[in-house]
This record gives C-alpha cells, structure tokens and sequence, in this order.
C-alpha cells in the first residue's frame, strides 16, 4: 500500500526582501501601490534578496520609501 501525503508534493516558497517591500508598498496604499514592483526590483539591487526583520527591516523601508 503507498500512502500520499499532498503537504510533501507542493513546496512552499520563502518570503524574500523583494515580497517584504512590495507587500509594505501595496500596505501604504496610494502611489506607493503602482510603484510596489520597481520599489522591490530596487530593494533587491541595493540590499539582496534575503529577508529582513526588525531593524534592519526598518532602515530598507527608509531608504526604499524615504520616510525620513
């Protein structure tokens, strides 16, 4: 008898730098909204494609958005 398990056929996809932009982008709404692709493609160039977190999440949606 073969057993299937469907959790071990559909591979999950991490969450990258690029998605973490364009998600705050869509978030903050506005014009910031048609801009979410470009903000992530910039995101990925200056900083790489690994995720942040915390601070460092922080100072990339600075300078990405220059909200100060």
């Amino acid at each position: 008898m073969t057993y299937s398990f469907p959790h071990e056929a559909t591979a999950t996809r991490r969450v990258t730098l690029p998605d973490q932009v364009s998600a705050e982008a869509r978030r903050r709404g506005g014009v910031w909204t048609g801009l979410s692709d470009e903000c992530a493609r910039k995101a990925q160039t200056w900083f790489g494609h690994r995720p942040c977190r915390r601070e460092d999440l922080r100072s990339v949606f600075d300078e990405i958005f220059r909200t100060k």
